[in-house]
């Protein structure tokens, strides 16, 4: 290597071996490409192997108009928020969030709002902005062109005004996306005075009502998820409610027509680049062989676009479609992709928040069949 240096914390521990994994490109060390440790070396393993989906490269400036990018951001797992400072629905209540965010999250999480609307949002107004509220942590803003590249990777358009794609995503410290969410968040009553007098009308509603049902609690629980596989286990137990789904195919399907059957629920939409990337793993392994049933429900989306999507990427076989995301809100769905291992009695064995490693799911596979 060519003088490149790379923090990473390694426990020493007598008679003990600490696996070490450096990831190296035309003789420079990758950017956060380093992991220490049995379950950090796994998931480097399944990193640079492609199972998980790569932040494109990308060239933004701060509110202090300082370099944020793929390399300033590395080494650090990362919540991006979709915003701009025009918004009056959605995107003060994303501000709200990082504020219960900020309190709680480790030193070795980056908090950024990323703007949609480069044209309005430079760095001197996003300063204004982040000192107004009293804000500790990123906002970001570029060019039109780099600000829409970034967007792209996460299926957000440029936006202006209260018309957005509501958006927060989850990088992982080595560069790679792991969670999407989509909505609004929960934030209780925690928000500053100058944010709620910032809401209109549709956005005091949207306040009100608890936005789509997943809050600062689900983030900090969801960043244990990109720690790696096995830093995610999710509470099971209990029934898994009933659904009454169209398909993509014609005709409907029940929970309750495929009891006594092990189950695999994946909720997932084309938009999320984990979920597109998972999909085809989930396909391959889970079938007759496996001993499960693979059950994959749309969230949110048109039958057409869901079924357009399937086509395009080869995955066989039909989606159930959750159009009014009744069913995902009654699984505690917050974050795509998410999956969730059911026995054959019906009862929820295990919920994966983030894209699916092949091992877990080998794990889970192995313990469905087994009960």
């Amino acid at each position: 290597m060519r003088g490149d240096v790379e923090r990473v914390n390694v426990t020493v521990t007598a008679g003990q071996v600490e696996p070490l994994l450096l990831g190296i490109e035309s003789g420079n060390l990758i950017p956060g490409a380093v992991y220490a440790g049995n379950d950090e070396v796994n998931l480097g393993l399944g990193e640079l192997a492609g199972k998980f989906v790569p932040m494109p490269g990308f060239d933004l400036i701060d509110h202090a108009n300082r370099a944020f990018n793929s390399s300033t951001t590395a080494g650090k797992d990362v919540v991006i928020a979709a915003f701009h400072t025009t918004c009056h629905e959605t995107c003060p209540l994303y501000t709200a969030l990082f504020l219960q965010l900020a309190k709680r999250v480790p030193p070795t999480v980056t908090l950024a709002e990323v703007t949609t609307d480069p044209d309005v949002d430079s760095a001197a107004v996003l300063s204004e902005y982040r000192n107004r509220i009293g804000a500790t942590w990123e906002f970001a803003t570029g060019t039109r062109e780099k600000v829409a590249s970034f967007w792209k990777a996460f299926g957000v358009e440029l936006a202006s005004g209260d018309t957005h794609t509501s958006t927060l995503a989850l990088l992982d410290r080595h560069g790679y996306i792991r969670l999407v969410y989509r909505g609004a968040p929960s934030i209780g009553n925690d928000i500053p005075p100058a944010l709620v007098s910032s809401l209109s009308a549709q956005g005091l509603r949207q306040l009100a009502s608890g936005g789509d049902g997943w809050g600062a609690p689900d983030v900090l629980q969801a960043l244990l998820t990109i720690a790696g596989p096995e830093a995610s286990p999710q509470p099971a137990g209990g029934k898994a409610p009933s659904f009454n789904l169209a398909s993509t195919g014609g005709g409907t399907v029940s929970l309750a027509s495929l009891a006594g059957k092990s189950l695999v629920i994946n909720f997932w939409r084309s938009d999320c680049p984990p979920c597109r990337a998972e999909l085809p793993l989930l396909q391959q392994r889970v079938g007759a062989q496996s001993g499960a049933r693979l059950v994959l429900i749309n969230w949110g989306e048109s039958a057409d676009l869901a079924r357009s999507f399937l086509v395009r990427n080869g995955i066989q076989g039909d989606a159930l479609l959750d159009v009014d995301l009744t069913t995902g809100r009654s699984y505690g769905i917050a974050a795509l992709p998410t999956t969730i291992f059911v026995r054959a009695d019906g009862t929820i064995d295990r919920r994966q928040v983030g894209q699916i490693d092949e091992r877990v799911l080998a794990s889970e596979l192995s313990r469905l069949i087994t009960q």
